[in-house]
């Protein structure tokens, strides 16, 4: 396997402290790229999209780093499975905003999470919405010529690799794929990684690396996110599946940053992406 057709990506939200302290050193560690968030007060940020979208792109050339993505930060959460039609058509007038940031930065896939599971919003009439929605984006996507990529999050929707597949297909288009998150998988006792990847294959847009723990101890549950190398997932049977489903492209680390010596933490990541990439079944 060879850690060439992999590209390191670093996923946060980019403040200013961010902007002028923490990406310097995301850089310096040698990843390639970082991935924003589109949320409030951010880089890029919907209540000053653009100007804030080509500020963080200056930044970010001036850095060496690309931007290859972006995550849709939490309006869609709530948004998409609404039974408020506005609502819906809220969660599309926020991808198109986000989609105009992204051509800014040079981006090309938007991470959308496909609404939050709620006891108001039955499970079909959420698939429904969500397919509504992939048909909306999707027209979108291919107006500024970028892909969307629906991620597996907590907000558990959909439950399966299965319905994942299912999902996508319906909706149809080779504009709206999966954005994969494989430690999210485990940490939500979903199954293993490894196998999702295999049966999402070439439906997989993008991936996001992190490690997790799910273990029962009698009646007790442990399920924690844990930093990247120190966690249960099985990271030769991942690397061994998204070679066998021929990914390649950006793998972005998506952590929870250090409280003191926050530089550490880039440098650190980078190392551990690097092993993984030269990584085979059973081992470098």
């Amino acid at each position: 396997m060879s850690a060439a057709r992999y590209r390191k990506g670093y996923s946060l939200v980019v403040r200013d402290r961010e902007l002028r302290e923490y990406l310097p050193s995301i850089a310096a560690a040698g990843f390639d790229g970082v991935e924003p968030t589109f949320v409030a007060d951010a880089y890029p940020s919907p209540e000053d999209h653009l100007a804030r979208a080509r500020e963080l792109r200056r930044v970010c050339d001036d850095l060496g780093l690309v931007i290859p993505s972006m995550r849709g930060g939490t309006v869609p959460w709530g948004t998409i499975p609404s039974a408020d039609p506005g609502e819906r058509g809220r969660a599309l007038d926020h991808t198109r905003k986000a989609l105009e940031c992204l051509k800014e930065m040079g981006g090309a896939v938007l991470l959308v999470v496909p609404g939050m599971r709620t006891p108001v919003v039955d499970y079909q009439t959420h698939w429904a919405r969500v397919v509504e929605y992939g048909h909306g984006a999707a027209e979108l996507a291919a107006e500024f010529d970028m892909r969307i990529g629906l991620e597996n999050v907590e907000a558990r929707f959909p439950v399966s690799e299965l319905d994942w597949r299912a999902l996508l297909d319906e909706i149809d288009s080779d504009r709206v794929g999966m954005y994969l998150d494989v430690g999210n998988i485990l940490w939500l006792g979903l199954g293993f990684p490894e196998q999702w990847i295999r049966t999402m294959a070439h439906r997989i847009v993008q991936v996001h690396f992190k490690d997790a723990r799910y273990r029962l101890h009698g009646a007790t549950l442990h399920a924690e996110v844990h930093q990247l190398l120190n966690g249960d997932v099985d990271w030769p049977a991942v690397m061994a599946a998204l070679e066998d489903v021929s990914y390649g492209g950006w793998v972005s680390v998506e952590p929870e940053p250090y409280a003191h010596l926050p530089a550490q933490l880039p440098r650190r990541l980078s190392a551990d992406l690097d092993a993984l990439f030269r990584m085979k079944e059973g081992g470098e």
